[in-house]
């Protein structure tokens, strides 16, 4: 990874400046009155990026997910704050308080997850099944026929849904003695070729696994399928292709 964040020193200080455009917390709040019970995450703004052509708006949902769940923690921190000062000799007090508080933000919790799942069924019909572009590394010794989406998970705060994708493949050409296993990392690219890094800088992607069965069916000369999962993060929002990369 270490390698990678050299490689891509460029590329990271581009996709963190869109970070800080659309995720970067987001937290720009509209005045909403005091903060008597009043929720600021319903205010919250962020920068709204075009649908991606394969991934359609889960770049965005992704964004509101994130800006509003900080929003809403941002809030109870505060809050917290000024309990804990204005009851700072009654403990039973501040005790009694900090739980409302916390049922408060537990509740604007719920219902920006059933709001924003509700967004992301939306884009469901869309999305599953929809083929996208799946590459190999030169020289891994195998090539794909299809992939598709195949599942995309709910938002449980604060993560990002996770996208299952199914493809199938096969070995070119069969040689079992360079088939013990096939060690490779599932890696998001742009248009460019560039690969998209996280907020933190890290490669966008996971690693690749084959299970026992599939390396004989493989040595068989027989098309495999396979699954691979990656999370919807606010970075993916010039996403154009998966590329199976050597570990």
């Amino acid at each position: 990874m270490g390698n990678n964040l050299g490689k891509y020193q460029m590329r990271k200080r581009s996709i963190l400046a869109i970070c800080a455009g659309t995720f970067a917390v987001a937290l720009l709040f509209t005045s909403c009155g005091g903060s008597g019970g009043g929720s600021k995450e319903k205010n919250v703004k962020f920068q709204k990026m075009p649908k991606n052509e394969y991934l359609g708006d889960l770049v965005n949902i992704s964004c509101e997910n994130i800006a509003r769940v900080s929003a809403s923690e941002a809030q109870y921190e505060e809050e917290r704050a000024k309990n804990n000062e204005k009851y700072a000799d009654n403990p039973d007090k501040r005790m009694q308080n900090w739980e409302k508080i916390k049922a408060a933000k537990d509740e604007r919790n719920k219902k920006i997850m059933e709001e924003i799942n509700a967004n992301l069924d939306k884009e469901l019909p869309a999305l599953i099944g929809k083929t996208i572009p799946l590459e190999v590394e030169e020289g891994l010794g195998f090539e794909v026929m299809d992939c598709k989406i195949t599942k995309i998970e709910k938002f449980r705060s604060p993560s990002r849904a996770p996208m299952t994708f199914t493809f199938s493949y096969k070995v070119i050409p069969v040689d079992p003695k360079k088939m013990d296993t096939y060690p490779g990392t599932y890696r998001c690219l742009d248009a460019n070729g560039n690969i998209l890094l996280d907020e933190d800088g890290n490669s966008i992607g996971d690693v690749m696994g084959l299970s026992r069965d599939q390396l004989k069916q493989l040595w068989n000369g027989e098309t495999v399928e396979n699954e691979g999962w990656l999370r919807i993060h606010p970075s993916m929002s010039n996403f154009a292709k998966i590329k199976i990369v050597k570990e």
